[in-house]
């Protein structure tokens, strides 16, 4: 999330990499939609869950967002409580009611470096709430950890995969 240097985890946290990468499927081609693509902002949203709050709605419930702009992978690393977190979903940014439920899952590990995956949100040009969307976890492990490499370099050689899954219905 950021350049500075964050310690090994200990029993207290975990640690956890993956990446975001939205893309917008274009409505023409041209050097305006490219632009146009660049400023476009979303925002996914993170929130750790607890039992008797499966999805995170407590206030006092710890949230966390990840920016992504639409065509950029933007890779994270971030030091998480050990626990069960709920990628809840992604917004454009700046305008209200765009975007769609993600319910994805993944853990934070008590004193371990985890790598999640990449999440892959593709949306139409003119993105409305609904089922217009579609979104998947790769493994780009190697792309990711090749990026963070330079200034998280002993974390990233610890990570191990424990990729995110979708959330079953009936497990919240």
């Amino acid at each position: 999330m950021s350049h500075e240097q964050i310690a090994a985890p200990g029993p207290e946290w975990g640690i956890v990499i993956g990446s975001v990468l939205v893309r917008q499927e274009q409505k023409g081609s041209g050097a305006d939609t490219a632009v146009r693509d660049q400023s476009t902002m979303f925002e996914v949203e993170v929130v750790q869950v607890q039992p008797g709050d499966p999805n995170g709605e407590s206030p006092y419930a710890a949230r966390y967002h990840v920016d992504a702009t639409a065509g950029l992978d933007r890779p994270f690393l971030a030091r998480l409580r050990p626990g069960r977190y709920l990628i809840k979903n992604f917004y454009r940014t700046g305008m209200a009611g765009t975007g769609g439920d993600l319910n994805l899952v993944f853990e934070s590990q008590s004193g371990r470096v985890v790598y999640i995956g990449q999440l892959l949100v593709e949306v139409p040009p003119q993105l409305t709430h609904g089922k217009d969307y579609r979104f998947s976890v790769h493994d780009t492990h190697d792309i990711t950890l090749s990026q963070l490499a330079p200034h998280h370099r002993d974390l990233t050689q610890q990570a191990t995969t424990v990729p995110m899954q979708i959330r079953e219905k009936d497990s919240h």
